[in-house]
C-alpha cells in the first residue's frame, strides 16, 4: 500500500506554502506518516497548542534571567557612543543577544536543534573558503563577538546544513547558512567553522548528536483538532450562508431554472429534488449527524493527549487561571518543574555563549520563574500594641463630678443631707 499522497511543499519556488498534510484532503492524514520540517513550521505559526509548548516554555526559562557567580561591567557602543554597561547582562539585552538566544531555545524545542552564529564585525573581511569560491568566516577575533543570530536546520530555503562533520566524534564542524531576500532568486550563502557556533540541541530521544523535537507527540492530535474545527466551520459557513431547494422533474426542467434564476442567489448552495423523500436523503447528506456530546469527548480525548505531550495539566494548557487551591498549585509546581529541567539541560549552551560574548567568568545561577504567593507583612509588636493616650479629663469625667466636687467642699464632720 503506497503512501497517502503529500504536497510537495519543499519547492523554494513556492516557499511560501502554508499546507500540512490532510488540509487538501483530509485523507492524506496519516499518524504513521512523520510531519516535515516544513509541516512543523507552518503548524507553529498557525496553532496556539505547539507555540504554548515552545514559545511558551523558551520565555518563561528566560524570564528572570540569570545572575553571574562574578559580574562585570562592559564598555560597548549605544547608539553609535562608548557606554559602560554596568552588568554584562544590560549589555546582552542591548544588542540583542538575548532575544536570539529565546529563538534558538523556541527553535530547538520544535525542530530538535538550533545554533547560534557569532558574529565580530569583521566579517566584511572573510576569505574564500578552501579553493573554491565559498565565503568563508574567520574564527572571532580577540576581543569576542559583538552579536549573534539564532538559525533552524534550512528550511523553505532559510537555514543552516552540516557541511562537515568530525569522523571520529560525528559532530559537526562546518556549517552553511543560506538566507533568501524576500522576493529575490538570489540566496546569501556563507560557511561557519564551528568556532563560530553554539549548538542549542533539545533533550535527546535517540542516539544521534542532536536532540529530539519536543512536539512530535502532539502535532498529529493538533492537526486532527483542527480538521474537527475546519469540518464544522465548514458546515456551518454552508448553513449560515442558507440552501436554496428547487424542485426539477429533469435535466432540461433543471437547466431551464438555472438560466432562469441566473446568479441572482449566487451566495446560496442549490440543491435539486424530484420528490419530498429525495431532498431528506439530501439535507441528511448535506447536514451531517452529530451530537454536541460526541465532539465534545472527542476533543476532551485530544486535549489531554496533547496536555500529557507537553508536561502541561489541562486546566495550564487552556489558560485558566491558577488559584491557592492545592490542585493549582500543584498543576503550577508541575508544569515550572519542566521548566527548571529545561534551564539545566541548557546551561552548558548558555555558558559557551557568554564564553563566545568575552565573559571570563561564565559561572551562573537561573532565576527561578516559579509564581511566588505575594508575601503577608506580619504586624510587628509596635503594630500589635495599643496606642498610649492620655485620657481626656474632660471626656472621661462622669457628669456629676461638679456635682460630687461641690458635696465633699462642705464642712468636715457635717453629715450630708
Amino acid at each position: 500500500m503506497s503512501n497517502p499522497r503529500r504536497l510537495d511543499t519543499t519547492d523554494s519556488t513556492n516557499s511560501s506554502s502554508g499546507y500540512i498534510q490532510g488540509d487538501y484532503d483530509p485523507k492524506n492524514f496519516d499518524y504513521k506518516v512523520p510531519l516535515s520540517r516544513q509541516e512543523l513550521l507552518i503548524l507553529f505559526l498557525r496553532n496556539p497548542k505547539i507555540q504554548k509548548a515552545t514559545v511558551w516554555f523558551a520565555s518563561e526559562v528566560l524570564r528572570e534571567r540569570w545572575e553571574f557567580k562574578t559580574d562585570q561591567p562592559i564598555t560597548a557602543p549605544k547608539f553609535g557612543i562608548d557606554y559602560t554597561f554596568e552588568k554584562f547582562t544590560q549589555w546582552m539585552e542591548w544588542n540583542g543577544s538575548i532575544q536570539e538566544i529565546g529563538k534558538a531555545l523556541t527553535w530547538s524545542l520544535l525542530f530538535g536543534e538550533a545554533i547560534l552564529v557569532f558574529y565580530d564585525g569583521n566579517e566584511q573581511e572573510a576569505k574564500m573558503y578552501k579553493d573554491g569560491n565559498k565565503l568563508w568566516l574567520n574564527d572571532l577575533a580577540e576581543g569576542g563577538a559583538m552579536k549573534c543570530k539564532a538559525f533552524y536546520e534550512e528550511c523553505k530555503g532559510n537555514g543552516y546544513l552540516i557541511e562537515e562533520i568530525d569522523n571520529f566524534f560525528g559532530i559537526p564542524t562546518v556549517y552553511r547558512i543560506t538566507l533568501r531576500a524576500h522576493k529575490t532568486t538570489d540566496n546569501v550563502v556563507y560557511y561557519v567553522d564551528a568556532s563560530r557556533v553554539v549548538r542549542f540541541a533539545a533533550p535527546q530521544k535517540e542516539l544521534k548528536y542532536n536532540g529530539a523535537s519536543t512536539v512530535t507527540t502532539i502535532a498529529h492530535d493538533c492537526v486532527v483538532q483542527e480538521q474537527i474545527k475546519r469540518a464544522v466551520a465548514t458546515q456551518a459557513n454552508m448553513l449560515q450562508s442558507g440552501i436554496l431547494a428547487v424542485k426539477a422533474s429533469n435535466e432540461d426542467e433543471k437547466d431551464l431554472i438555472d438560466a432562469e434564476i441566473g446568479d441572482s442567489f449566487s451566495y446560496l448552495r442549490r440543491v435539486y429534488y424530484t420528490d419530498s423523500e429525495e431532498i431528506d436523503k439530501l439535507f441528511k447528506l448535506i447536514v451531517p449527524d452529530l451530537k454536541i456530546e460526541q465532539m465534545v469527548k472527542l476533543f476532551e480525548t485530544l486535549q489531554k493527549d496533547i496536555a500529557t505531550g507537553m508536561d502541561m495539566s489541562i486546566s495550564n494548557l487552556e489558560g485558566a487561571p491558577q488559584g491557592a487551591l492545592s490542585s493549582a498549585e500543584y498543576d503550577t509546581l508541575n508544569t515550572y518543574a519542566k521548566v527548571k529541567q529545561l534551564q539545566s539541560h541548557y546551561t552548558r549552551a548558555l555558558e559557551e555563549t557568554f564564553n563566545k560574548f568575552g565573559k571570563l567568568d561564565t559561572t551562573f545561577e537561573w532565576g527561578d520563574p516559579s509564581p511566588k504567593a505575594p508575601e503577608v507583612k506580619e504586624p510587628t509588636k509596635e503594630e500589635d500594641a495599643p496606642e498610649d493616650k492620655e485620657p481626656n479629663k474632660e471626656e472621661d469625667a462622669p457628669e456629676d463630678k461638679e456635682n460630687e466636687d461641690e458635696e465633699t467642699s462642705e464642712e468636715p464632720g457635717k453629715p450630708l443631707p
